[in-house]
This record gives C-alpha cells, sequence and structure tokens, in this order.
C-alpha cells in the first residue's frame, strides 16, 4: 500500500462546494472565543485533502482537549480513488460540539486508523465587552461566542 501524502486541514466558517467541482474555503480561522464555558459555537467545517491513495479508503476526523484528551466530536467516513495522483478534498461539517473549557483542542485526521495530519485549534474565554457608562452590559453581537482569525 501506498503511504497517504498529507495535503491540507483547514477550519473555516463555511466551505462551498462550486458546479465546477472547486471549493469556496470562506472564512478560516484557529480560535474560538466564549463569554462562558461549556460554549457551544455556530456551526463550523474542517476541510481536509490527501493525496496518493488509490482503491477505498476509511478517515476520521477527532476534535480532543489538549489537556484532558477528552474527544468532543469525532466524525468518520469512506472515500475511493480511482487514480493515485488525484486530490481527495473531504468536507466535515461540526455542528452541536460543546468545548467544556477554554483551551487546546487537537484536530486529528486519520487515514486507514493513520495519523496522517493534525492542527490545533484554541477555545478562549473573554470578557463582556462594554459600553462606555454601562457597567456590566454586553455590546451587541460581539459579545457572542465568534471564531477568531489568524
Amino acid at each position: 500500500m501506498t503511504e497517504p501524502v498529507f495535503v491540507a486541514l483547514l477550519i473555516a466558517d463555511r466551505v462551498i462546494s462550486e458546479d465546477n467541482g472547486k471549493k469556496g474555503i470562506i472564512g478560516t480561522f484557529t480560535q474560538f472565543n466564549a463569554l462562558q464555558f461549556p460554549a457551544r459555537f455556530p456551526p463550523w467545517f474542517v476541510y481536509a485533502a490527501v493525496t496518493n491513495l488509490v482503491d477505498e479508503h476509511s478517515f476520521s476526523l477527532n476534535v480532543v482537549n489538549d489537556e484532558t484528551q477528552q474527544v468532543v466530536f469525532s466524525a468518520a467516513g469512506q472515500f475511493r480513488v480511482d487514480r493515485p495522483r488525484k486530490v481527495v478534498e473531504l468536507v466535515v461539517p461540526v455542528v452541536n460540539v460543546v468545548f467544556p473549557s477554554p483551551g487546546t483542542y487537537n484536530l486529528l485526521f486519520n487515514v486507514d486508523g493513520q495519523q496522517i495530519g493534525s492542527r490545533l485549534l484554541e477555545t478562549a474565554k473573554v470578557d463582556v465587552p462594554q459600553r462606555p457608562g454601562m457597567p456590566g452590559q454586553a455590546a451587541g453581537p460581539e459579545a457572542g461566542p465568534r471564531p477568531e482569525g489568524d
């Protein structure tokens, strides 16, 4: 068996598939911010790409708390490749994941049970933004959970 070649692992607000086969990766980020934990964030996506494979293969994606090793999200599936140089693009929607605490989470991407790539995702607790003269009051939509860009 040939060894898979890891091409990409991106975290994004959205990934769209165009009619011509191209992928639009919109709003990449590496950190979520929340006012409190546990926290649930809006739906997001993971884009993974791998090449140097042929035939049928399995993949899995796990999001693991770096400190506790707790798996907070897991997804798995199958893909088939007809040409070894073809880049297989996988899009995994991530919905209703609860992050129990701020910290570092590892996104672990596996093919046929072998980890071939990883990526870090940070979660951070932020203070309530305040308007001048209005102590303790949240200031609009920026007060809620949101991804932070690089």
